[in-house]
């Protein structure tokens, strides 16, 4: 590891909508018409990122393309994208407007990009030396900074329209903030002068008015707790999220059987959890069968 974090330090230069918000610390109250307003903040900004977050299998990726898809039918340049290989965001996002660039960060791809990269700037080694190199690039932590490059590029674009991040599952995403902070740390400390897309990541990512980070949960015990740790690993970063998204939610819902009367209810202890102790704001979006459209 230590000599994985040397390597990215010397080389890396190189380079529905029915939804509800609820804000209270004591109990639910209904104030405005959620991600309708969320989104239309968005479109005033005109740029900036999206990021829904989470544990896999609460629904980030539906949850980006309505956001995306939103935003596109208003006439505004937007890119999807995910850092999550196993997302599917073209087939999610369907017909495709002019305006609305889909994309995917592909591992395999930004691995090629960055060797490519990184060999044609040491072409003043002798043979032992880029043998050396050679052998670097073929570790098993390149893969995580040739993603972490690809990720700032993506955040730095948004500089001039709205970028909507699916991003993986909560450990991988959690591997992308601690390599932007650790990053970060060694230019202060250093003084070094580094691509402005790596150095800017941090500060972009901790801007509010920039980077809208949407926490992603279930009502459930285990989707809840995951997200509130997720939070706490933002905090260290000194990032805020911009809210929480409860998907398939039934409290939005009259149901009468007895079976989704039960469940209904017990949401109630994690919505209650969620406005106490993690989030002023939270979105809740009604179940639906198959998800998000």
């Amino acid at each position: 590891m230590k000599r994985c974090r040397l390597l990215m330090y010397l080389i890396l230069p190189c380079a529905a909508l029915l939804a509800f918000v609820v804000q209270s610390r004591t109990r639910l109250s209904v104030f405005s018409a959620g991600l309708n307003q969320f989104i239309d903040g968005l479109a005033a900004s005109g740029r900036g990122i999206v990021m829904t977050l989470g544990k896999g299998g609460v629904g980030k990726t539906s949850i980006a393309v309505m956001i995306a898809r939103r935003l596109a039918e208003q006439g505004l340049p937007v890119t999807l994208t995910t850092t999550d290989p196993a997302a599917h965001v073209h087939d999610a996002v369907g017909q495709v407007t002019d305006n609305l660039v889909v994309e995917r960060i592909n591992p395999v791809e930004e691995i090629e990009r960055y060797r490519t990269e990184v060999l044609a700037d040491a072409a003043h080694l002798d043979d032992d030396g880029r043998a050396l190199l050679e052998e670097d690039l073929r570790s098993p932590c390149i893969k995580e900074i040739a993603v972490f490059q690809a990720f700032a590029r993506t955040v730095f674009k948004a500089d001039n329209r709205i970028t909507v991040i699916d991003t993986a599952p909560t450990g991988h995403t959690i591997l992308l903030l601690d390599a932007a902070q650790s990053y970060h740390r060694e230019v202060l400390k250093r003084g070094d002068a580094h691509s402005e897309e790596v150095t800017g990541l941090l500060p972009r990512l901790r801007d509010a008015e920039f980077a809208r980070l949407l926490i992603c949960t279930l009502p459930e015990a285990t989707p809840v707790h995951e997200a509130a740790d997720l939070q706490e690993d933002l905090a260290r970063a000194g990032i805020k999220p911009a809210g929480w998204v409860v998907n398939q939610s039934l409290t939005p819902l009259e149901v009468t059987d007895p079976l989704l009367v039960s469940r209904r209810k017990r949401e109630t202890d994690y919505l209650n959890e969620i406005t106490a102790s993690h989030s002023d704001v939270m979105y809740l979006l009604p179940w639906q069968e198959g998800g998000l459209h």
